[in-house]
């Protein structure tokens, strides 16, 4: 049971910031109930559990025109869904596609747009401004550029948005997007102001950022994909009604960021499958592979019972009890490492979910959000477990945190100190087994120790999977958490 302090907190918590949030969710726009994506033409990936996810190709351009048209060509029969360039002003008063103002000769915006596979595609575009922003003036003949090329082209039409998107850093380039808004009123721009979309790739002071975005009348904003708290910074921006995604997910094991950030984000910028030859399995492929067994997120609940989701869109209650955690709301607006709900642990308590089982000769990919509130006791404790002679657990044991599969009749852990940890920050940690080689473990997107590379399936059992403990049996508990968990996803997993 937890103590009666907890209880207290957590109550008074809930009834000052549950009104908060539930103005909040009243006051989100059509899209943020929807879907970020409602009414865009294309048919874009959607998780098994029902979770939109755009899929951008990061950088989609060359050197040159030619090399620009061979990168668009890469992404459109991959699957991609946006295609981004990067903008730049010349002296010679033309926009340019590269990463950096090189004054070169590089690939030209108008010749990128002209690619007639790219106009008569489905795909949306994604412009990130690189030029830092002097004044008005200059900015308005970099915005003017822009924005009538991407009209004069086809392109931001009902159905197929262009999203313009900058930094939010020192270097003001946003301010472009605010030019460009107020650009776009101008009477030239009536066919395209409708369809034409403001991202803020912020990095520093975030969730300012994520305010300052809301303020400025922007749709979205993209996070980096490693940032501390990232979930919370995700929360936010969505219960203020804004798109949210992540940049800039590697081409090293991306099948595993994809996958286990599927569920929770509007898009995904990566470099994924942007290699000569294509991969197996494309970053599409991944988002909709019918890999889930469970994924659970109080962001949105602010009262029992919760729900989570098994293999498809229906939602399975849990309902309060007496061994039950509570349940904290934080407003939108305390900036703390979590935003909206989350299940309050106090070492007594425990969820139980379904008995949900990998493949035979297959693994798991888990996931979970955790603020932890004991990190010095040393005492055993699992976030997420199915570990009873079998199965998996993510969990506290003496000065490590660690993922474990039960493979050849014993278990094989990843491990990270709890050293690494406080109990101010959450944590996004990723734990991953694909039946042959090292069992894996990420901390905000950053993997640590991995175990010796063993082969074979991951044990069967007939335990469920148990969130803040372990289990044994089918009511049988153990090894309880203390510390509080917003998000849990368990997937079967393979050698992709």
């Amino acid at each position: 049971m937890p103590s009666t302090i907890v209880v207290f907190r957590s109550f008074i918590r809930a009834l000052l910031s549950r009104a908060s949030c539930l103005l909040l969710l009243g006051a989100l726009s059509p899209a943020a109930f929807a879907g970020y994506w409602t009414g865009v033409t294309r048919s874009l990936p959607a998780s098994p559990l029902g979770n939109t996810v755009a899929l951008s190709c990061h950088n989609c351009y060359g050197t040159t025109n030619a090399a620009t048209t061979t990168q668009v060509s890469m992404a459109l029969d991959r699957g991609f869904d946006l295609v981004e360039f990067d903008l730049t002003l010349h002296a010679d008063g033309q926009v340019y596609v590269e990463h950096a103002d090189s004054e070169s000769a590089v690939g030209t915006f108008a010749n990128a747009l002209a690619n007639t596979a790219l106009q008569q595609s489905d795909r949306m575009l994604f412009l990130e401004i690189k030029e830092g922003y002097s004044t008005a003036a200059a900015s308005d003949t970099l915005m003017l550029g822009v924005l009538r090329a991407i009209r004069d082209w086809g392109y931001a039409t009902a159905g197929r948005p262009v999203m313009l998107r900058a930094f939010m850093d020192g270097n003001n380039r946003h301010q472009h997007l605010v030019r460009a808004k107020a650009l776009l009123a101008q009477a030239e721009f009536a066919s395209i102001r409708d369809h034409v979309r403001f991202h803020a790739l912020i990095e520093a002071d975030v969730r300012n950022g994520i305010r300052t975005a809301k303020s400025l009348g922007f749709h979205g904003v993209e996070l980096e994909y490693r940032m501390a708290s990232l979930f919370g910074a995700v929360g936010q921006a969505k219960l203020l009604g804004l798109g949210v995604g992540v940049y800039t997910t590697p081409a090293s094991l991306g099948e595993l960021y994809l996958s286990a950030m599927r569920e929770d984000v509007d898009f995904i910028t990566t470099d994924y499958d942007r290699g000569t030859t294509a991969l197996a399995t494309s970053a599409r492929a991944l988002v909709t592979e019918a890999t889930s067994l469970l994924h659970m997120n109080t962001l949105a609940q602010t009262a029992y019972p919760l729900t989570y989701k098994r293999s498809g869109t229906a939602d399975y209650p849990v309902a309060q009890g007496s061994t039950m955690p509570a349940l904290e709301v934080l407003a939108v607006t305390s900036d703390e490492d979590r935003v909206g709900g989350s299940m309050v642990f106090g070492g007594a308590q425990s969820v139980t979910t379904w008995q949900a089982d990998n493949d035979a000769n297959g693994g798991f990919l888990v996931s979970a959000i955790v603020n932890f509130d004991d990190l010095t006791s040393g005492a055993t404790a699992a976030i997420l477990a199915k570990s009873d002679s079998g199965g998996f657990a993510l969990e506290q044991a003496g000065t490590l945190l660690r993922f474990g599969v039960y493979v050849n009749g014993a278990y094989q852990y990843a491990t990270v100190p709890l050293l690494a940890f406080n109990g101010t920050d959450s944590y996004f940690i990723v734990g991953a087994y694909d039946g042959n080689g090292a069992v894996r473990l990420w901390v905000n997107n950053t993997e640590r120790t991995p175990s010796v590379s063993v082969t074979g399936g991951v044990g069967l059992n007939t335990s469920p999977i148990v969130i803040g403990a372990d289990p044994q049996g089918a009511t049988d508990r153990r090894y309880f958490f203390k510390g509080k968990i917003q998000q849990v996803m368990v997937q079967r997993w393979r050698n992709h």
